[in-house]
């Protein structure tokens, strides 16, 4: 694949195309610096909310009943995510029906009316979401942690927000929000399409040509934290406990190259049936059903997790195993066989799906949205090619310390947590 177009628009917009004559469908996904590290404690949750509102009214299509039509009669696969530190949304359609994709996303952008009732119908929408997560062991286990593990900061705080700041936002609060937010100087257009670049350039001159373009406030800084500690969660209607670890790692900006190493040893532990986490819980002692290891990387903090469950009288057991794998790892040699099969987890993992136009505008819009580079699926693979199997062995003395780790357990009674503990100092 080759490097798509980047320019910058006379209002300041930057626009990334990527053209390939080859695309059955064209897609564009814009991402905006709207999310909950942009948040404050007075209106925790609402990057999320107007996420939703969007959908419910523009200028030119002034109910959700009219909007979704549009969106029909272009056939349109559509939606939109909140995440830490974007927003994003996208539409993805044949070519035929781009240029009115092109107006739609603008008019959603540029003109949403937010109109009092729909807000308040939302506010009960998004109250039900809250619950929703709360009432799911695997997602309130993990916000838990989260915030055991940053504290109350964004970085700790819920995507979704809280019930009751969610109850207080008003109409006047959303537009003070959209207006700072929303702008060419927040914002980040990524096109995939077969259409040619000087076309798209023109409807994108054309259409967001009204898009606001003042600068917005920067982020909240974040606080790194340091110390070891994990917490026990009580959730009575339970029948198993759910427990996370985090291990902290750095922001990309600093990890740079470094995640490629680390996602590598995610897939080593967890990734597949002959993961040895797998291998270990579920295949030889049978005491999980579900295993999640993976890392979430962002510009300015990270970390590598481990989710489980187990029956409350494997708990202990299973805290061994996951620590004693973390050790060997730690100490032991990785065969060649598991590096090469590692590997070729990591390279189809990045690069199977770029076949489809929106999974492209991902792919390069992503990567320079959080590192300020455009960079090609061949020079990523040149990067992999990089490591060495040692490689892994010290990025996992590195972060997998006692210092890094956060975790919480959730349980329907209280567990041994002094023996939990002991084995935290025991073995890691």
């Amino acid at each position: 694949m080759k490097k798509p177009l980047f320019l910058t628009l006379t209002n300041g917009l930057k626009v990334i195309i990527y053209y390939f004559s080859e695309l059955v469908t064209s897609s564009i996904l814009v991402l905006v610096k709207a999310g909950t590290d942009y948040e404050n404690k007075n209106n925790n949750g609402i990057s999320h909310f107007l996420e939703h509102l969007f959908f419910k009214g523009t200028k030119n299509f002034p109910s959700s009943k009219d909007l979704g039509l549009e969106l029909d009669k272009i056939g349109a696969e559509y939606n939109a995510f909140t995440s830490y530190e974007y927003t994003g949304y996208y539409l993805k359609t044949l070519p035929e029906y781009f240029e009115r994709a092109i107006f739609i996303m603008s008019d959603l952008l540029i003109n949403p009316i937010f109109p009092e009732e729909e807000i308040q119908k939302e506010k009960s929408v998004i109250l039900e979401e809250i619950n929703f997560h709360r009432d799911n062991p695997l997602s309130f286990v993990f916000d838990e942690t989260l915030k055991i593990c940053y504290g109350d900061q964004p970085a700790g705080w819920s995507i979704l927000g809280k019930e009751e700041i969610i109850k207080k936002l008003s109409r006047e609060d959303i537009f003070n929000y959209f207006n700072s937010r929303y702008s060419t100087q927040n914002s980040l257009v990524i096109i995939s399409t077969n259409i040619s670049p000087s076309k798209i350039i023109s409807f994108l001159k054309n259409y967001f040509k009204n898009y606001r373009e003042n600068e917005s406030p920067p982020k909240c800084k974040f606080k790194p934290t340091k110390n070891f500690q994990g917490k026990l969660l009580i959730k009575k209607d339970l029948t198993q406990a759910h427990l996370v670890f985090l291990f902290k790692i750095p922001g990309l900006k600093k990890l740079k190259n470094e995640r490629y190493i680390v996602h590598l040893l995610t897939i080593i532990l967890g990734h597949g049936l002959s993961a040895r986490l797998f291998r270990v819980l579920r295949e030889e002692l049978g005491v999980t059903y579900y295993l999640r290891v993976n890392a979430d990387n962002y510009t300015d903090r990270g970390y590598i997790y481990i989710q489980t469950g187990s029956s409350l009288d494997k708990i202990e057991l299973t805290i061994s195993k996951i620590l004693e794998e973390l050790k060997k790892i730690k100490r032991e040699k990785i065969s060649e066989e598991e590096f090469e099969k590692s590997l070729a987890i990591l390279k189809n993992s990045l690069f199977s799906s770029l076949e489809n136009s929106l999974n492209i505008c991902y792919f390069y819009g992503l990567e320079y949205f959080l590192n300020q580079r455009l960079i090609t699926p061949k020079e990523i693979l040149n990067e992999i090619k990089k490591i060495k199997i040692e490689d892994i062995k010290k990025i996992a003395n590195k972060y997998f310390q006692k210092e890094n780790l956060t975790y919480g357990i959730l349980s329907p009674h209280p567990l041994r947590l002094q023996k939990i503990n002991r084995i935290f100092k025991d073995v890691l």
